[in-house]
């Protein structure tokens, strides 16, 4: 039953064509798409220590590495290192036969016990750190190289600034001779043409008199064939496994990068970062968090699971090659509006014919347009699938229904061949497959259709949305508002909420989610499943 909280069972397909859980995925309410991790732009609002939360500049950082100047990693196991302390007798300087005690500190790790004892690092009379620090055996030679290249790159923009400066003196130039001559002065101008014609030709910018200078001076790196020999008894003592370190212990000092552990020094921690996400489209926030670092709080947070109808399996099932079993599915609604719902059959080749005749971006929003690769990562489908006809009505999302009457009747007209209960803002539907081959993996697909009140669009503006999700749209007799209604009366004509335009009064619509779902393994007949 565990894995039914699984994030990755029910999982949605992103504008980008990748498939994540609807935990991992966001929704743009200005473009009204779905955008994943891959498709939006990351931007980096801060920088802190995850120990002390101490928050740092960009420039000072860098100068840092990107470590926390006074918090350290265990170079053993990875976690955080606290400060011990412990009482010494020392024999007091005013009085040498009287002895006083003295605190020392030292660093230790909670998990593998580990300690700044064990690679003789000598204890501090202070708590807040002086720890020694190995330096990395090739700095002289990177910090030469790193001077050297920065030369390079400030000559480079030094050549290219001046030719630019150089055409565009060029350009001048030409526009005022080219103004200043007419047709009739050709014949008695043309020496004066040519002598200008050759100034210009100096002034271009292939003929450059030579490169700016480079200032710093690199020597090169001179291959050798002294090559430092193996230990003498490395192929005499036996291989003390505890002695080495790991691969991951290495490469967590790569400066360094011991081979033994009583080489191992304290590592300073690495700092976190904060960041915005942004719509690579409409360029509108998604995500955008506290500037305080110990604040786990958001001022913008547009995620999935707040605007797109939660879908979850209710209970395992146990499939077997030609029979039909009934897969019984919770649909919740997360907004404060009723929901009009129904479930499509998916039609991945539909839905990619439909994408490529939407055509091309109008010319207001071609500046701000970025096109993004489309990956597409659908699993095989199984095709046997009967989905509930007609539409569903979901309730508002109210927090305290969980606390009143559960006995009381509900306004809605439920058809009991489709829903089979109703909470609050969920309600449970089934549906029934039949798998064709038995497999490890089992996978449905399905288009919810439903009906989004957006409260950003102004009651005046008329907005018309078309195309906002990856459509799949079907021509069957399956379709949105089919079929035996599951609301009261008053709402059971869900025609005005079918069209692509966010009316003036309403504000509402309509939008298509793809959604797979994994259902487990098949098997081949029924006799296997009762041995299981």
């Amino acid at each position: 039953m565990t894995h039914l909280f699984d994030a990755n069972l029910v999982r949605l397909l992103c504008s980008c064509g990748l498939l994540k859980p609807i935990t991992g995925i966001y929704f743009c309410r200005h473009c009204l798409k779905l955008r994943c991790a891959n498709c939006v732009s990351h931007e980096m609002d801060m920088l802190y220590c995850p120990s002390c939360l101490e928050n740092m500049p960009s420039p000072e950082a860098r100068l840092k590495k990107n470590r926390c100047g006074n918090c350290f990693d265990c170079p053993s196991c990875g976690q955080s290192l606290s400060t011990r302390a412990s009482s010494i007798q020392s024999p007091d300087p005013e009085h040498p036969s009287r002895n006083i005690q003295r605190k020392l500190y030292y660093l230790a790790c909670t998990g593998c016990r580990w300690t700044s004892r064990d690679v003789n690092i000598p204890d501090q009379t202070v708590a807040t750190g002086g720890w020694p620090e190995l330096e990395a055996p090739n700095k002289e030679r990177i910090m030469s190289l790193l001077e050297h290249y920065r030369a390079v790159a400030q000559r480079d923009k030094m050549d290219k600034e001046r030719k630019r400066l150089a055409a565009a003196r060029v350009k001048t130039a030409s526009a005022a001779l080219l103004r200043d001559t007419t047709a009739d002065k050709l014949a008695t101008v043309s020496p004066s043409l040519a002598n200008v014609r050759k100034s210009l030709a100096a002034m271009s910018t292939y003929a450059q008199k030579g490169d700016t200078p480079l200032n710093s001076t690199l020597a090169p790196a001179e291959a050798t064939e002294d090559v430092e020999g193996l230990p003498d008894d490395i192929f005499t003592e036996p291989v003390v496994l505890t002695q080495v370190c790991s691969m991951e212990q290495r490469l967590r000092s790569p400066e360094q990068q011991p081979s033994k552990c009583s080489s191992l020094y304290p590592l300073h921690k690495h700092m976190l970062v904060k960041r915005s996400l942004r719509c690579r489209h409409c360029e509108h926030n998604l995500s955008k968090p506290e500037y305080n670092p110990s604040s786990i709080k958001f001022k913008i947070q547009l995620g999935a699971y707040y605007h797109v109808p939660e879908v979850r399996l209710v209970q395992p099932v146990q499939l077997v090659v030609g029979e039909e079993t009934r897969v019984e599915l919770s649909l919740c609604n997360p907004t404060p509006h009723i929901m009009p719902l129904a479930l499509l059959p998916f039609l991945p080749d539909l839905m990619q014919d439909t994408a490529c005749a939407a055509g091309t971006p109008t010319p207001s929003s071609v500046s701000r347009f970025i096109e993004v690769p489309s990956e597409s990562c659908l699993p095989e489908l199984c095709t046997n699938i009967t989905l509930p006809q007609g539409q569903l009505l979901l309730a508002p999302r109210d927090d305290t229904a969980e606390y009143g009457d559960t006995d009381s009747q509900t306004p809605y007209k439920d058809d009991p061949q489709v829903v089979t209960w109703r909470r609050a803002n969920k309600v449970g539907v089934t549906v029934c497959v039949t798998p064709d081959v038995a497999t490890d993996e089992l996978y449905i697909g399905f288009l919810l259709r439903y009906d989004y009140t957006n409260t950003i669009i102004s009651a005046s503006s008329g907005l018309t949305v078309g195309g906002s999700m990856p459509l799949g749209l079907s021509t069957g007799p399956t379709s949105f508002g089919s079929g035996p209604s599951s609301g009261p009366s008053s709402m059971s004509d869900p025609s005005p909420s079918l069209n692509l335009t966010a009316s003036t009064e309403s504000r509402t619509v309509t939008l298509n989610v793809p959604v797979i779902v994994g259902l487990g393994s098949v098997s081949a007949s029924s006799l296997s499943v009762s041995r299981e």
